[in-house]
């Protein structure tokens, strides 16, 4: 099956290792070298506004509706038990810091009017307004609603039941903005509109919100 080679060992060769003699002769022509050596903070968050907002809409909506879930959750109560209420609060503040918004104790304040006054209008601000109705009745309307929900859900319990800012809400609104005054001083401003963007992604036209339009719309004939 071919010739045969005779030897019986690998060839061994007893010169000076070539990477060590090769780095210092380097390193005496060139010595700027020695700046490049290190991680590359700009392949972490060095990226344009245009593939930010790429990344905010392909994967945004995960991290996002994963977030709002552990809020909802944590409105109930239902991470660490009602008797640790102290506990459920300090994790709502760490899950509210990457929505950029302080909304995470007004969510649980309107949250919880939903499930007791469910259907009231007054109260329930889930519900859509009147005027929300007459504005985007044509199917145009309508889809721009849903693009718009994110909005809409924001702000309109500050219209239809405004209410005066708890304790707590003052606390998490220093706290986020204090967080990302630092993510701005230590990053760029751009992590911040990676969460904004993907706040707007929230709307129903992503697949991960379906579950609001299926749980609190219907169609009517």
């Amino acid at each position: 099956m071919g010739q045969k080679f005779p030897r019986t060992d690998f060839e061994w060769v007893y010169t000076e290792e070539p990477h060590a003699s090769r780095r210092k002769i380097i390193l005496e022509k060139y010595p700027q070298i020695k700046k490049l050596f290190g991680h590359d903070p700009n392949l972490k968050w060095d990226l344009s506004w245009s593939w930010l907002i790429v990344a905010a809409y392909c994967f945004g909506g995960i991290i996002y509706h994963s977030l709002m879930l552990d809020v909802h959750e944590i409105s109930h109560n239902l991470a660490f038990g009602h008797s640790r209420p102290l506990h459920n609060r300090n994790l709502d503040f760490i899950c509210n810091l990457p929505f950029g918004l302080p909304m995470s104790i007004s969510f649980k304040k309107y949250h919880l009017e939903h499930h007791r006054y469910q259907g009231d209008e007054t109260i329930d601000t889930d519900i859509p307004t009147l005027m929300e109705a007459r504005l985007f009745d044509t199917t145009f309307g309508k889809f721009l609603w849903v693009c718009l929900q994110p909005f809409f859900y924001i702000f309109r319990p500050l219209v239809i039941n405004p209410k005066p800012p708890t304790r707590l809400e003052i606390i998490i609104t220093v706290v986020q903005l204090t967080f990302n005054a630092l993510i701005v001083y230590f990053l760029d401003w751009k992590p911040n509109g990676f969460f904004y963007v993907y706040i707007h992604r929230r709307g129903i036209y992503s697949g991960c919100r379906r579950n609001k339009g299926n749980n609190h719309t219907h169609s009517t004939s």
